[in-house]
């Protein structure tokens, strides 16, 4: 059975519970004047417009199954085992989602951040940090950079800034993108927060015995595996295989000493734990009022940023912080160029870049939000075979419809004179100072390929040094034959291999002349095709510089002699159709003829001839096809010609 890791933040114990080795006594201890500790929570939901931007009603889930493990009202106590049904515990802490911010603000207690921080994070992914002596913090990330790991909860006492929860997103709760198999993860690392250790203490799961200073917990090496009444340590005393803060896949129970010390823990000025639930701040944070409707937050999201001339793009609404009751869409340049539902399927007949505008209401206010040069739409080519860029004209970058895509709004690729291979400038990423995590893209000006044949080769100068041995930035160049719908990767180097010199460089890396290497691509899988776009990815590791130059395409042309060409009169009319079109060609002399109708990604979707035929005009009628750009080849005796067919 997979074993489910959680990350244990090794503090002192805050707090010294005397117990006794022998003899341990397992009765419940009942509080005489009880009360409910309600503790504030806010949910920050670092995206990317990705699955990791789960749906407020899968926080509610999570939020509904902490209420139930820390009250005792889990369905499953009745699988208790006989050994510690006197001694789980009814926690009596209840958590509830703010309802007003750090500013005095209408929340829902959902606090959504877009940015690239939620990819590999750490504790430099806990942003926008409220007051840790006033909410609980919880941080929801697509990957964690301890991989192992599904969530880490701090213990009191540390940066309060980073006090709280990160977890990762398909940890959350038991619907969307969580499970069963993960949805108390959070329930655990909350014990840590209020100051619980593993059962098994300062020693090794599943190697040694240990202690966690809790009376009612026996000794235990700890389990990543269900055996409820389990009994290693000091046999016939049966471990606590069932407690919350175990590894086990049954863990259904805290018991009244943990509780004890979770109380004690609720009532310390450390960490402001004993703040949290006072009058005055469940006042504060709107938990005394209860949930209010607040304004919704504007924002959306399409599913492609780079298309084709005449392709579509859907927009989501993805407003938050309260339901939308009113919504207007603003599509300039496309069709149809106004909408008022929550999806929308926008064309865009002409290339260009585009920008788009949603305003969204309800009952208590209203907002809106623009994105500008949003959707990029390719049109035709404007960069040949033999191609070479040296960055040293301003305008050459990022060149005739060539793109930056930088979605975290930082540091991104960009022209300087500090450094080149030859000449006086180049391109280059400031990883130095970028985050790790970020993606910065440089999309090339589109090329026209439908001339050439293979090889097809690109070299390039590359500059980098590593900041630390450990030091993992990442370059990879990819090509798309799509406009960008479907990536293929072709060059992908990071770490000491992406670097240039064998020094490490703790500053600032600025190349000199010997700090250079010149890689070569193979591009062959584009032969033939139009419209191809390529792309540099830069992703950061907050290592160092990487700088780019002279990039030089070069490929053979297709052997056709050109006045072979016009004697044949290959041609397809119409073109562009709607329809299915005719091929029209003229042999010379009897010969083999084969012809294809290729898709734009060069796969063969029609064998249209492939038989000996007399001499003479000829004309063929092609099947009928989808709307989008084919390639119809023609092999003639030992010729290969090619010609470009839109069907719109």
């Amino acid at each position: 059975m997979k074993k489910i890791a959680y990350a244990l933040i090794l503090l002192s114990s805050l707090f010294s519970f005397s117990h006794a080795e022998d003899n341990k006594s397992y009765t419940t201890e009942k509080r005489s004047n009880s009360v409910v500790y309600i503790i504030p929570v806010v949910f920050h939901v670092l995206h990317n417009y990705g699955p990791e931007n789960i749906s407020d009603a899968q926080i509610l889930d999570q939020l509904e199954i902490l209420n139930q493990d820390f009250r005792k009202l889990n369905a499953d106590t009745a699988n208790i085992d006989s050994a510690f049904q006197g001694v789980a515990a009814d926690c009596e802490i209840e958590f509830r989602l703010a309802s007003i911010d750090p500013n005095g603000n209408c929340t829902n207690g959902i606090d959504r951040v877009q940015t690239m921080l939620t990819y590999n994070a750490n504790d430099n992914s806990k942003i926008n940090s409220w007051p840790n002596n006033k909410y609980l913090n919880i941080w929801v990330v697509s990957s964690l950079q301890n991989s192992i790991v599904g969530a880490t909860g701090t213990f009191p006492g540390g940066n309060d800034s980073l006090d709280g929860l990160i977890c990762l997103s398909n940890y959350v709760g038991s619907i969307g993108t969580g499970s069963l198999a993960t949805f108390r993860t959070i329930t655990h690392e909350l014990g840590h927060y209020f100051n619980l250790f593993h059962p098994w203490g300062s020693g090794t799961l599943g190697v040694t015995c240990g202690d966690d200073g809790i009376s009612d917990t026996p000794e235990t090496m700890g389990w990543s595996n269900c055996v409820p009444n389990g009994s290693i340590c000091n046999p016939p005393i049966i471990e606590n295989v069932q407690n919350f803060m175990e590894f086990s896949y049954c863990r259904i129970m805290f018991t009244e000493g943990q509780k004890t010390k979770m109380h004690v823990t609720l009532n310390s000025s450390i960490s402001g734990r004993n703040n949290l639930w006072s009058p005055a701040n469940l006042l504060a944070t709107g938990i005394t009022q209860g949930p209010q409707i607040c304004t919704p937050v504007a924002d959306f999201y399409i599913d492609h940023r780079l298309i084709c001339e005449g392709s579509d793009v859907t927009y989501y609404d993805l407003s938050w912080n309260s339901n939308v009751t009113n919504r207007s869409w603003s599509f300039p340049g496309g069709t149809p160029s106004t909408s008022t539902d929550s999806a929308v399927t926008v064309n865009y007949p002409t290339a260009g870049n585009y920008s788009a505008t949603l305003i969204v209401s309800n009952a208590t206010g209203i907002d809106s939000i623009t994105r500008t040069f949003f959707v990029y739409v390719t049109g035709t080519a404007s960069s040949f075979i033999p191609y070479s860029e040296s960055f040293e004209d301003t305008a050459s970058f990022p060149g005739v419809n060539g793109i930056i895509l930088n979605e975290d709004n930082g540091t991104s690729w960009t022209r300087t004179t500090t450094a080149a291979s030859s000449g006086i400038a180049s391109i280059m990423i400031d990883n130095f100072t970028n985050s790790a995590g970020q993606i910065d893209e440089w999309v090339l000006p589109t090329f026209d390929f439908s001339s050439f044949i293979q090889p097809i080769t690109m070299t390039f100068d590359v500059a980098n040094a590593q900041r630390t041995v450990s030091s993992n930035d990442k370059l990879s160049f990819s090509g798309s034959f799509n406009c960008g719908e479907n990536w293929i990767q072709r060059y992908n180097k990071s770490g000491s291999s992406l670097a240039t010199t064998s020094s490490i460089v703790a500053t600032n890396f600025i190349p000199n002349a010997t700090q250079w290497r010149s890689d070569t691509i193979n591009l062959n899988p584009f032969d033939m095709l139009p419209s191809i776009r390529f792309k540099f990815t830069n992703t950061s590791d907050n290592g160092n510089n990487i700088y780019i130059d002279n990039i030089n395409i070069t490929a053979l042309i297709i052997n056709v002699d050109e006045t072979e060409d016009i004697q044949l009169g290959f041609s397809i009319y119409p073109n562009p159709t709607i329809e299915a079109s005719t091929i029209q060609f003229k042999l010379s002399s009897k010969q083999n003829v084969n012809l294809q109708v290729k898709n734009i990604l060069g796969q063969t979707i029609s064998n249209v001839l492939n038989e000996e035929m007399e001499s003479g005009l000829h004309e063929v009628k092609l099947p009928s096809l989808q709307k989008g750009i084919y390639m119809i080849d023609l092999y003639t005796g030992n010729k290969h010609h090619v010609r470009r067919l839109i069907v719109s």
